[in-house]
């Protein structure tokens, strides 16, 4: 069960407006010269960069953040890598920045009396008493799609920062700038040289995530991704596997890839069984505040089990595989054609599509290849719109339960088709950029609810890889005969070959409908007396009809998340408990004689 009072995340900071300046924080921060430091997360390769910064040997993270900070001002994010957040105070002024991919959350509040930032989103909800205010942008994006690729959170008061922004407080007053600009032209070279490149940057990733006293496990679902992660990290040093595996579910159940994975890369094995600790099987009254309607809710059960699991092993870091299907191209259909009619290359496109016609898996004609990816790519990229093989499907067949004055005053189906902000400069650049902001986005929300003494990373979406999947040609990143072609290619002799030439993956739904059908006490909660229907979302009947059949849900997706929503406005109310709210508190002024530590 979860803990009857939260710990904080990270940290919490208040940067208010007036004069003299005197910052309060949480918890104690560390002092570099006249700068205060409040840092969440890791560093990777602190070593080199105390040599680029001309630092000594034992100088602490703190000290590096000031030091990259002064030497690159704008650059930080890409010149220090790793999974973090930091606020660097210094005078009057204060700095607010992460990791270039925005792995670590870094959320603020403002008010009148200053700005309040955290990496904490439960704890800024607390402090700043927003959950009064749930964002409905936040929650029609949720409903439409299952996510939130912008910059709101689920209280309106509070905003977090995006992949590659930063922020500047003078006076309390916040001002944020930057952004993340995928990179845009290839990279040329043959496919060999392709395959040597990915190899290295992935075990660089990997090596740069390892934790420095090796308590670290993997997570390994039997798929190309953490298959991967394994073999290389093993490679580095002896780890552990952490897997779930299904017997209840056949449809679900991984174990045979796994074994596959595990004969290849031999490690010590601890499997989880996803039936005694599957979805649903813990909650749905968990009896403390949820800061945000994640798949935690409905996952409380396995995701508890993994992390008993890691504490018994006494690892301290568990590496995942999250990134893969965006880095590795899974499933990357080709958009480039778009670019090709873009540009004019009318013989290559006519080649190119009838090269998908004859030897594609999926059967489509080379005139569907001409309608579907050229020409409404090229209008979808042009109108920002999301890059979908099909037409999303209508919001009242996807979610026949929501009302449908609720879809339309919140426009559900243009929010299903538009995507990020986070513009490549083409058609095929835009595909790869979607899939890795949606990885991160999934990626993030397992901060929401982090495990104590435990710190998840992700490897396969660090900066250098990512750049990698953007610079990586058309011709090299999408095969019509073969999936992953680059990854498959790359890793031969390393991962397990059979795990390399498998060409489907189990999906969880089977196991999590299995899970909702075992515990009829979420049915029963979820029916009675919805939130969701009194705040006008759902219709009454047309929910608790899906409760009753699955075969009225609509798309899994919507359903999952409509569960998650009801869950988290039931718990809104725990954020009043005065203590939950944070007691302590340290002071930073300019002339301040505490060092912090």
């Amino acid at each position: 069960m979860p803990p009857a009072r939260p710990s904080l995340d990270g940290f919490l900071v208040t940067l208010p407006t007036e004069t003299p300046v005197r910052v309060l924080g949480w918890p104690r921060f560390h002092r570099v010269g006249e700068s205060a430091v409040w840092f969440h997360g890791f560093l990777a390769s602190q070593a080199s960069l105390r040599r680029e910064l001309d630092l000594p040997k034992s100088a602490p993270v703190a000290q590096i953040v000031v030091a990259g900070l002064r030497r690159w001002p704008t650059d930080a994010a890409e010149r220090m890598v790793g999974e973090y957040a930091v606020v660097v105070v210094n005078g009057p002024d204060a700095v607010l920045f992460g990791d270039r991919m925005g792995l670590r959350p870094l959320y603020f509040a403002g008010g009148a009396d200053g700005t309040v930032v955290s990496t904490d989103l439960g704890a800024l909800v607390r402090q700043t008493g927003a959950w009064h205010e749930p964002d409905e942008d936040y929650l029609a994006d949720m409903f439409s799609t299952g996510l939130h690729l912008g910059p709101r959170t689920p209280y309106r008061g509070i905003s977090r920062l995006q992949p590659g922004e930063f922020a500047s407080c003078r006076a309390g007053r916040l001002r944020v700038r930057g952004g993340w600009r995928p990179l845009a032209e290839p990279r040329h070279g043959t496919f060999d040289e392709h395959q040597e490149l990915l190899r290295a940057t992935v075990k660089h990733a990997v090596a740069g995530a390892l934790s420095s006293d090796g308590t670290d496990a993997v997570e390994l679902s039997g798929g190309l991704d953490t298959s991967t992660v394994l073999a290389v990290a093993t490679g580095i040093t002896p780890i552990p596997a952490l897997s779930f595996v299904h017997p209840g579910s056949p449809g679900s159940d991984e174990s045979s890839w796994i074994r596959a994975a595990l004969r290849s890369t031999p490690a010590p094995w601890h499997p989880i069984d996803a039936t005694e600790h599957g979805p649903f099987t813990a909650g749905p009254e968990l009896g403390i505040f949820l800061p945000a309607p994640t798949r935690r809710i409905l996952n409380w059960a396995p995701s508890a089990a993994e992390e008993a699991v890691a504490r018994g092993l006494g690892a301290t870091t568990i590496l995942t595989g999250e990134g893969g299907d965006a880095v590795f191209f899974a499933g990357l259909l080709p958009w480039y054609l778009a670019d090709l009619l873009r540009t004019g290359r009318w013989a290559r496109l006519q080649r190119e599509s009838l090269r998908w016609g004859a030897q594609s898996e999926l059967g489509r004609s080379a005139a569907f290849w001409v309608r579907r990816a050229a020409i409404d790519g090229l209008r979808r990229w042009r109108s920002g719109r999301t890059l979908t093989l099909e037409p999303p499907r209508p919001i009242a067949a996807s979610a026949p339960w929501l009302r449908q004055a609720y879809i339309e005053r919140h426009r559900l189906q243009h929010r299903a088709q538009v995507t990020t902000t986070v513009r490549a400069q083409s058609v095929h650049g835009q595909a790869v950029v979607e899939n890795v902001l949606r990885c991160v986005e999934f990626a993030r929300s397992r901060q929401l609810f982090a495990p104590e003494g435990i710190e998840l990373r992700h490897p396969l979406l660090a900066p250098s890889l990512v750049d990698v999947a953007m610079t990586t040609p058309w011709d090299i990143a999408a095969d019509p005969r073969i999936d992953r072609a680059v990854q498959r290619y790359a890793f031969a002799g390393l991962v397990s070959e059979t795990v390399l030439r498998r060409r489907s993956k189990s999906i969880a739904d089977e196991a999590i409908l299995h899970g909702f059908e075992r515990n009829p006490r979420w049915r029963e909660y979820l029916g009675a007396n919805p939130q969701i229907v009194q705040r006008g979302y759902v219709d009454a009947d047309a929910w608790d009809r899906a409760l009753r059949s699955a075969g009225r849900i609509g798309a899994v997706t919507q359903f999952y998340t409509a569960m998650q929503i009801e869950v988290w406005l039931r718990h809104l109310h725990y954020a009043a408990d005065p203590t939950q709210r944070i007691a302590a508190s340290e002071y930073f002024s300019p002339d301040s004689a505490d060092s912090g530590n």
